[in-house]
């Protein structure tokens, strides 16, 4: 039965929890305690799967009781249920917390956060492989992008179209903003898929306070974090497919989520290449010799593929469903659960349509895997056939290539 350990100092708060959430206790198996001692002893006495805690406790805060948990039970979700905090002290909670949901927070949105977590254990079972994603506090983004964000930060006068812009530039950067606007860090969490959108509601003064941080963001060393992998190369890819994406989805009103799901579809790579390097470069060995496509060799050798770590970290992270479900089966959209046109398969046409491909970030030691074809297009009802899609993505490349 799934365990849920609640922590708040303020007693009628956790009986109101208890009251609100007691038609869940057929489901959940939850221990309520008043301090972040109390919660120690049970996380010590029995595991858990997730963890909401109250953020102003006396003694040890909510910061540092998430601290202590991302370093000694790393694949326990970390979610926050508060009201507002000092800027400071919330500063210390986004490197350590998942999620932040904000006071007064009713059951049916605390049961679905919750729930949206849990499910994302189907895809990686393995629960050392959910510590190591759980574990991350700091996602390295891209030399350029780093000087280019604390050049913009310390500026008099913060540019935010300018901010949007490097923001978009790099899919670390791009993933937490959008945690922070998804989730209730510096103000009531807003779903959205939207980057610009997402800077400008964030604001101002909680970028000034998060983006320059060590703790949150730190560069890549100029040669890369692996040898393997021309990361440049990838995240120029990842450009393309948002765009392409973007492109097919035309005026759906899920365009945005299409756009973010190819900017970040990837992201698994630079998971991997923080907390497992070395068996994802035995991944990378084996593809090339075997001629098996990269995630099926991940698969095998790390437990999960570079889609599903990256979908995994995106999900407890609070990013929308349909963006999780894109970058989670980008490889083979046919183990969707639903399959229609919408930002999964706009990415994978776009795989599929796009005359650049992720492999060759490796140098030329992969072989191509499979893409999806016409009849994938056709299954799916779209109000597009492949001639059009066709059309789209060269008419977007072409006006990349107009404005270069």
């Amino acid at each position: 039965m799934t365990r849920i350990l609640f922590v708040d100092d303020e007693a009628p708060v956790l009986d109101g929890l208890r009251t609100r959430l007691y038609r869940q206790s057929s489901r959940w198996q939850m221990v309520f305690v008043e301090n972040a001692a109390r919660a120690i002893a049970e996380l010590e006495r029995a595991p858990f799967d997730v963890i909401v805690t109250d953020m102003r406790m006396p003694g040890t805060d909510g910061a540092e009781l998430l601290r202590m948990v991302s370093e000694r039970w790393p694949d326990v979700v970390r979610i926050v249920l508060s009201g507002y905090a000092e800027r400071d002290q919330t500063l210390r909670l986004v490197p350590v917390a998942h999620q932040y949901l904000s006071k007064p927070c009713d059951a049916q949105r605390l049961v679905a956060a919750v729930e949206r977590c849990l499910a994302l254990r189907t895809l990686l079972p393995n629960a050392e492989l959910r510590a190591r994603v759980g574990r991350i506090r700091t996602l390295p983004m891209m030399a350029g992008v780093h000087s280019r964000l604390q050049a913009s930060m310390t500026g008099e006068n913060l540019d935010v179209q300018e901010t949007a812009e490097i923001v978009a530039s790099d899919p670390v950067t791009a993933a937490k903003v959008l945690q922070l606007a998804n989730s209730a860090f510096f103000r009531l969490a807003k779903p959205l898929s939207n980057i610009d959108e997402a800077v400008t509601y964030v604001g101002v003064a909680a970028l000034r306070s998060v983006l320059p941080s060590a703790a949150v963001f730190v560069p890549w060393p100029d040669e890369g974090p692996m040898r393997e992998i021309d990361f440049s190369t990838l995240q120029a890819h990842s450009h393309a497919m948002a765009a392409g994406a973007q492109a097919l989805a035309g005026e759906a009103p899920w365009a945005d989520e299409a756009l973010l799901a190819g900017l970040l579809h990837n992201i698994g790579y630079w998971v991997l290449a923080q907390e497992s390097p070395g068996e994802l470069a035995e991944a990378i060995l084996v593809a090339g010799r075997e001629g098996v496509a990269l995630h099926v060799a991940e698969a095998r050798i790390i437990g999960a593929s570079h889609a599903q770590v990256g979908a995994y970290l995106l999900g407890i992270w609070g990013l929308p469903p349909p963006v999780v479900d894109a970058v989670a089966h980008h490889h083979d959209p046919g183990t969707a659960a639903r399959p229609e046109f919408g930002p999964l398969a706009a990415l994978a046409l776009t795989r599929a349509l796009l005359p650049t491909e992720e492999k060759d970030a490796f140098a030329g030691r992969l072989v191509a895997d499979s893409k999806v074809d016409p009849a994938y297009l056709s299954s799916l009802r779209a109000p597009l056939d492949w001639p059009e899609a066709t059309r789209r993505i060269s008419q977007m490349l072409d006006s990349q290539e107009a404005a270069a």
